[in-house]
């Protein structure tokens, strides 16, 4: 080897080391960005309420203080679960939507393709095996965090692939765990397996979570490995605004998934989400969806996320100021359609200031 060629050696071995340090460098600096919005999160969440909104502005009472999305959804959730339902013993409508099944009849009914249902079931113990294909998932049709539903491949000698946990199962273990979480209101179903777009046959499809205030998607994340049976299993995520935009260390509590795909045509994501969540007629809601190689397929409608997305305060904010103007759009609807207004009594009052009785009409 002449000199030439060993100086060339030399510089093609100077420059491998060179990108591996700048690589090991962005990884570093990506690391310390995650662990900056961490710690702001964790910060934030240690704040009461009028510190996290009102701060330290001159006169605390008089302060309308910022918008704040994780305020917001918490008291959604307070109102859901315990004001109207427990104490006014109110049904909120949305949660009509809570059994899976009648939530792919609601998207169904729009327009929107949900998965086949190849089977039902009143209990665990009456499920016909026998009649189900060798890939199928079987569901319970209330509980949420991925804990009722098995996607199952046949093995040859007659047991079960769980493909969340990717442990053999059978059929006898399954319906033990069906039985576990089972409620007075419990239905059990099979659906087709659906498959994820690009995937081999076996394959799950990542979640895709659209955040919607009233008709408007303002945030969705896809996500994998968000199921509570699949204890080894981290949750990772990609997010993102509904224009596409990629948002980085915002949800900083949840790892990266540098390997998910962003949505093939986030265009019906989001026309799609903005027609349901219309038509719920609510300020807050999450719709998941599965892209598959078949299209877009409706999940499910969760009326108050299970884990509660803790965000950056800049992202906090501006969720906040979602939900605040969803809220605005809804009044604004329901005073339109006479849903909404003043009931004035019968008994003579005084005149406004144009020298007219008071009623319903003013």
């Amino acid at each position: 080897m002449n000199a030439e060629d060993t100086r060339a050696k030399s510089l093609e071995r100077a420059r491998a080391k060179r990108d591996r340090t700048r690589r090991a460098i962005r990884r570093r600096r990506d690391q310390l960005d995650t662990l900056r919005a961490q710690v702001t999160i964790l910060t934030e969440e240690t704040k009461s309420p009028i510190e996290r909104t009102v701060g330290d502005a001159p006169d605390p009472e008089l302060a309308l203080g910022v918008p704040s999305y994780s305020l917001a959804a918490r008291m959604h959730r307070r109102h859901n679960t315990r004001g109207v339902n427990d104490r006014e013993g109110l049904r909120e409508p949305i949660l009509q939507l809570y059994s899976k099944l009648t939530a792919q009849r609601f998207a169904a009914q729009h327009g929107v393709r949900v998965p086949q249902v190849i089977g039902r079931w009143p209990d665990p113990d009456t499920v016909e095996w026998e009649s189900l294909p060798d890939r199928f998932v079987l569901k319970s049709n209330v509980g949420g965090g991925g804990v009722n539903v098995f996607p199952l491949v046949r093995n040859a000698d007659g047991t079960y692939q769980d493909m969340l946990t990717g442990a053999t199962t059978t059929r006898d273990e399954v319906v033990s765990k069906l039985w576990v979480k089972h409620q007075s209101r419990s239905q059990y179903f099979a659906e087709e397996f659906l498959t994820a777009r690009g995937g081999g046959p076996e394959s799950i499809p990542s979640d895709i979570k659209v955040f919607c205030f009233y008709g408007e998607p303002v945030y969705l994340e896809v996500r994998t490995g968000d199921w509570s049976r699949a204890k080894d299993v981290t949750s990772q995520a990609r997010t993102f605004l509904a224009d596409g935009t990629e948002l980085f260390n915002v949800r900083a509590l949840i790892d990266t998934g540098d390997q998910l795909r962003e949505p093939a045509d986030l265009d019906e994501v989001i026309t799609v989400s903005a027609k349901l969540s219309k038509a719920i007629r609510r300020p807050l809601e999450r719709l998941d969806f599965f892209e598959t190689d078949d299209g877009l397929v409706f999940g499910e409608v969760t009326q108050n996320p299970g884990h509660l997305p803790a965000l950056v305060p800049e992202w906090d904010r501006r969720l906040g100021e979602a939900y605040e103007e969803a809220y605005a759009r809804l009044l604004t609807d329901l005073v339109a359609e006479g849903a909404l207004h003043v009931e004035y009594g019968d008994a003579d009052g005084p005149q406004d200031a144009d020298g007219r009785q008071a009623t319903a009409s003013h």
